[in-house]
């Protein structure tokens, strides 16, 4: 966690990824420093040479030299000295000095105690010599550690040498426990323990704390926490067993030691090994059973700030845990409840999953548009059999229905405001013909409707939290194109309704917008999704930033041909140039080859007129339109392989959005699963999947009975059974009826 000279490697990492670590004004402990007989007082780390400069000091005062008003008093030097010899691990000299040391006070026992432990502490950081025993390990640090222990023992100040804390902000409440957990001396932690050390202290430091990422180190701040996160085994062991552990506490940011470990979770193979392994470990032994119940400041257990930060692995660890012993069966998430070769039928607790639970774990990865492998956490169990369910049920009745009343509306829009062949009169409005009162419902119908898509769709885009604004315009851009339909339809209507012949420019546009809309329903069917997909990736990602690059070529030189061009005399030929709108559409022309270059005799320079247009030809027709086609290409190649996934996850936030928009007394209707007895006092709701495991399907069982002993109480919905024998029938789904 903590080296000799902190920030050296970290630096070089940070730069690498473009953000860089604060500098810490007052390091931990630091090998590198300049002897400055002014300023040795403030020396935090002195080396060989500051000691010797030290000793001259001391040995000048000693024969009657008169120091200066900067130098060190004899004690001072004295504490430097003592430092120097604890890491450097020079035993001999650290009990000469702390006799010396002794053998200067001359107060009463509390008066000496202070006295000492002042002695051996540098006031402005809070670090004693036991930690700077323990930031510079060595052969003798064990040893050095024991005649500290035991010299602040015989003195009578063991309890405040032991548990004296860091005060600088930067490492704010460590202690000398957590120090010597950090540098994996399992045997110095356990004396220390045994010395009485406070086993719950937090370190709260700026260093500490995750707000600095990439700067620091967040471990959950108590010794608990810093040893499982750092893969110690046998120390958390040792601290869990001791009596005096609170295993829940939680740290400033409401973090238990669960938190901490999927914080520092980081998804790579290694590291989520130890790290599940770890987790496992400390829910088994924990006394308190409900550990993964507890909530940090923001709200969120283990399990859900698992799926906020898409920690993938730990994750589907949490969901599909299974524990068969009976002391810890209470602990598990999934349970087999019978199996038949390779088919079994499996139950999954929802608590915390589904939606009908506050930031549920679907929630939080459809819509956290920060997880970039939310596509594949989708996949897990139970999510993706949740997903199926709810669209089986009602989302895709509701996305039927959604699809006939927005085909109807354009049909509606189009037929009412349409005037071919430019007759562009306003229809009058006589309620005595059939067509007059169907003039009338069609209007009332339009602006009714347009009005609830303008505060759905506004809702939904500026009345939501912050952090979900990224989540609509980069998942859900349709939203905005509704909300900008819908407000292009009653400008044209009230424009209409009020004779202003503005009406048909808004018409015009809305119509384009409406029924490029309906491909927002092409994501309830595989195939046409995809291709969908593709397209607003291209669009997205390829199409705008040729347009970007495009419009500044064609102003920029439009501008300046249109600059070129003469004045135009009455009864000539103008040029095609002589005015700015001209001159753009002409070059828009010779972007798609319909232009020519022609020289342009009434223009002022006509060769530098023909040189900017065979520029901007090069520019625009042969760079911009080839590497447009080229990045079109290769976003295809690249989405192809993922427009499936891509689909999947639109489909999610489709199907979270339909429910969100159900009444409450319906929504309950669809809710899933049923409540199980696991075991005495523990109820579940439950979602049994069926499944189909021949890739994992084990020749030998051992751990099915016929008497699975879980007990339906009730129901609440239909269940749904999933075959994923293998990746081609991941999504072949089978309706089981119970």
């Amino acid at each position: 966690m903590i080296s000799e000279s902190p920030g050296s490697d970290d630096e070089t990492d940070s730069a690498a990824r473009g953000t860089y670590p604060p500098i810490f004004s007052k390091p931990m402990d630091s090998n590198i420093t300049v002897c400055d007989s002014s300023k040795c007082e403030n020396i935090n780390s002195p080396t060989e040479e500051v000691a010797i400069c030290l000793l001259s000091q001391y040995n000048n005062s000693q024969n009657g030299y008169k120091a200066s008003s900067h130098s060190l008093n004899a004690t001072e030097i004295k504490k430097q000295m003592i430092f120097n010899a604890v890491s450097e691990g020079d035993k001999v000299s650290l009990k000469r000095l702390l006799k010396e040391v002794k053998e200067m006070t001359g107060f009463t026992d509390k008066s000496t105690q202070d006295f000492l432990m002042h002695k051996l502490t540098y006031k402005d950081t809070g670090k004693t010599c036991l930690m700077k025993a323990l930031l510079n390990i060595n052969e003798s640090t064990l040893e050095i550690v024991c005649i500290l222990l035991t010299y602040a023992e015989e003195n009578r100040f063991l309890e405040q040498l032991i548990n004296a804390e860091y005060t600088e902000e930067n490492y704010k409440g460590q202690t000398a426990l957590h120090i010597a957990i950090e540098r994996r001396q399992t045997d110095i932690v356990k004396c220390l323990i045994d010395k009485g050390a406070k086993v719950n202290v937090c370190a709260r430091g700026h260093f500490f704390s995750p707000k600095t990422k990439n700067k620091g180190f967040y471990f959950g701040e108590t010794p608990l926490a810093l040893a499982a996160c750092t893969n110690q085994p046998k120390v958390v062991d040792l601290l869990i067993e001791n009596s005096e552990t609170n295993v829940s506490s939680q740290d400033s940011f409401g973090n238990t030691v669960l938190h901490a470990l999927v914080t520092v979770t980081d998804n790579s193979e290694v590291v989520n090994t130890f790290m599940i392994n770890m987790y496992d470990k400390i829910i088994r032994k924990c006394k308190n059973k409900s550990i993964e119940s507890i909530k940090n400041n923001k709200g969120l257990t283990p399990l859900q700030l698992a799926a906020k930060k898409g920690k993938m692995e730990v994750l589907k660890y949490i969901l599909s845990r299974e524990i068969k012993e009976t002391e810890n069966r209470v602990l598990s998430r999934k349970f087999t409840d019978w199996a038949y070769g390779p088919f079994s039928s499996t139950l999954y607790d929802l608590k915390d999953v589904d939606t009908c639970s506050q930031n549920s774990v679907l929630k939080i990865v459809v819509y956290n548009t920060n997880i970039d492998n939310r596509h594949e956490i989708l996949a897990l169990q139970p999510l993706q059999a949740l997903l199926q369910f709810k669209w089986e049920h009602f989302a895709r009745y509701m996305l039927l229905i959604s699809f006939i009343f927005n085909f109807a509306f354009n049909i509606v829009f189009t037929l009412i405001y349409y005037r071919p062949r430019g007759n562009q009169a306003f229809a009058s409005l006589n309620l005595s013909s059939s067509s007059g009162i169907f003039h009338l419902f069609a209007h009332v119908f339009i602006i009714i409707s347009a009005t609830y898509r303008v505060i759905h769709e506004g809702a939904a885009i500026f009345w939501v939290k912050p952090s979900d604004l990224k989540s609509v315009v980069s998942d859900a851009w349709f939203h905005i194109l509704f909300f900008i339909h819908a407000v292009l339809v009653m400008l044209s209507v009230f424009c209409y309704i009020f004779g202003a012949q503005e009406y048909l420019a808004f018409y015009v546009i809305a119509m384009a917008i409406g029924w490029s809309n309906v491909l927002y329903y092409t994501r309830g069917f595989q195939s046409l999704g995809i291709y969908s997909v593709m397209i607003q990736n291209a669009i997205l990602n390829d199409v705008l930033k040729f347009l970007l690059v495009y419009v500044l070529f064609l102003l920029g030189f439009g501008i300046a041909l249109a600059s070129l061009i003469e004045h135009c005399s009455d009864g000539n030929e103008c040029s095609a140039y002589n005015g700015f709108r001209k001159a753009v559409m002409e070059l828009f022309k010779l972007t798609i080859g319909l232009g020519d270059l022609e020289l342009q005799q009434d223009s002022k320079y006509p060769v530098l007129f023909m040189i900017l247009l065979i520029i901007y030809v090069i520019l625009t027709f042969v760079l911009l339109l080839n590497m447009l086609i080229a990045l079109m290409g290769e976003t295809v190649d690249n989405i192809s392989k993922q427009s499936k996934n891509i689909w999947k996850l639109q489909r999610a936030r489709t199907i979270l959005t339909f429910e969100k928009s159900l009444p409450v007394c319906i929504r309950d209707m669809f809710k899933l699963g049923e409540t199980y007895k696991v075991s005495e006092n523990d109820k579940r709701i439950c979602l049994r999947i069926n499944e189909v495991k021949w890739t994992k399907w084990h020749n030998e069982v051992t751990t099915i009975h016929e008497e699975s002993g879980l007990t339906k109480l009730h129901g609440t919905g239909n269940m749904t059974g999933i075959d994923e024998a293998d990746d081609c029938a991941e999504d072949e789904l089978i309706e089981t009826v119970l």
